[in-house]
């Protein structure tokens, strides 16, 4: 049989879409008309970016001339190189994906297998005289049916085996009762209800795959108390809701300038714990604004910051709200596309040059250079920052439930 892999996007625009190639095949990334894997959200990818080919059982991946490189596991690549099961592969801004061996048996390759040869029949349908091809079509389209009824037949027996085995549950647990047992006894015997899912945890979790970061470990049930500490804190006295009405006046803003720069929106609520979405916020050390930019970062990133002609950009929502996006942008060049949890803890340390830098090192000397290996070697301050930012982005995400 010959060599088949699939392309599975873990971040960006195209977060968990598929992509076959065959042997011999080759695809090309890009915004371009030509591209065959279109990556138009993402506002660093270049026209023509980059090609994925499979040569002789091996995947291949070439960088074509784009103007912000394309890297594997964070390093750039200069020439055609090879890919290993696994590989992280980084393109632009946020996209991010990995290659893996073809299985046929799992239903999402099966749906990616039909839906190919249908393609693969109607280009050629178009080529050829269609009284010729519909016998092959007819034929297609039977088989199809066959297994799409096997396999839903096969669920509904799975389905109602489940729902049987389910009902009789409890009837296997009253007979287990005597009759004659003290009532106490009885009590202690009925089944302890099922614990409800981890609300908190699979929030953390979902936030961080949204960001195509890896998430906590399962163990770590420190940093969960931390988050459900800040959403204690904040939801206290219903103060969240006052903040859910001054978002509304800024949301579009802050949404747009992360748009602009292939960011996803959740950063905006970054603004959430810096200046509670007040434009006119101050800080003891000289940040202003929504974001709280310090005066020298302002500069940085283009907005005017003039105390002597009565000129502060930092209170200006859109222009703050487009440097903010410019400067987690540069965050994440620094650490790697796919270390959001990096760049907010860093965003909060980062405006310091010096520390920017020296965490940048820190990255780069990492054997597994994420937020969770890294935690232990950041400042305090920076570390907790993350949770805290967690915390209010899972409140916007569950308004009803708080």
């Amino acid at each position: 049989m010959k060599s088949r892999f699939v392309i599975r996007f873990v971040a960006g625009p195209l977060h968990d879409k598929t992509f076959e190639l065959g042997e011999g095949d080759a695809r090309t990334l890009g915004k371009g008309e030509t591209s065959a894997i279109r990556l138009d959200e993402d506002a660093l990818v270049s026209r023509v970016h980059a090609r994925v080919s499979l040569e002789r059982g091996m995947l291949w991946i070439e960088d074509l001339g784009s103007r912000n490189g394309t890297y594997i596991n964070g390093k750039k690549i200069e020439k055609k190189t090879q890919l290993k099961v696994g590989d992280k592969v980084t393109l632009g801004q946020l996209s991010c994906f990995q290659c893996s061996p073809w299985n046929a048996l799992e239903p999402s390759r099966f749906a990616s297998v039909v839906l190919t040869r249908v393609t693969d029949v109607a280009v050629r349908m178009r080529r050829r005289p269609k009284a010729a091809l519909w016998p092959q079509f007819l034929a297609l389209q039977l088989v199809v049916c066959v297994v799409v009824g096997a396999a839903w037949y096969g669920g509904k027996k799975l389905r109602m085996r489940a729902g049987f085995l389910q009902s009789q549950a409890p009837v296997e647990a009253t007979v287990e009762v005597g009759v004659s047992q003290p009532p106490e006894q009885i009590l202690t015997q009925v089944p302890t209800p099922e614990v409800p899912r981890n609300f908190i945890w699979d929030e953390i979790v979902a936030v961080s795959r949204r960001f195509g970061d890896a998430p906590p470990s399962v163990m770590d049930a420190q940093f969960q108390k931390k988050v459900e500490a800040w959403i204690e804190k904040f939801t206290k006295g219903d103060a969240h809701k006052n903040l859910f009405a001054k978002k509304s006046q800024y949301w579009s803003q802050i949404q747009s300038a992360l748009t602009e720069q292939g960011l996803p929106v959740e950063l905006g609520y970054l603004v959430w714990v810096e200046s509670e979405f007040n434009p006119a916020a101050t800080s003891g050390a000289g940040a202003l604004g929504l974001w709280q930019f310090m005066p020298a970062t302002a500069r940085d990133f283009g907005l005017r910051v003039a105390p002597q002609m009565n000129i502060d950009e930092r209170t200006d929502v859109v222009k703050s709200s487009k440097a903010a996006a410019q400067y987690l942008s540069l965050l994440l060049k620094q650490f790697g596309t796919d270390r959001y949890m990096l760049a907010i803890a860093s965003y909060n340390a980062g405006q310091n040059k010096i520390e920017r830098k020296a965490i940048a090192a820190r990255i780069r000397r990492a054997p597994k250079p994420d937020f969770w290996a890294l935690r232990d070697q950041l400042p305090q301050e920076t570390v907790d920052y993350v949770p805290k930012v967690l915390a209010a982005i899972i409140i916007n995400r569950n308004p009803q439930r708080w």
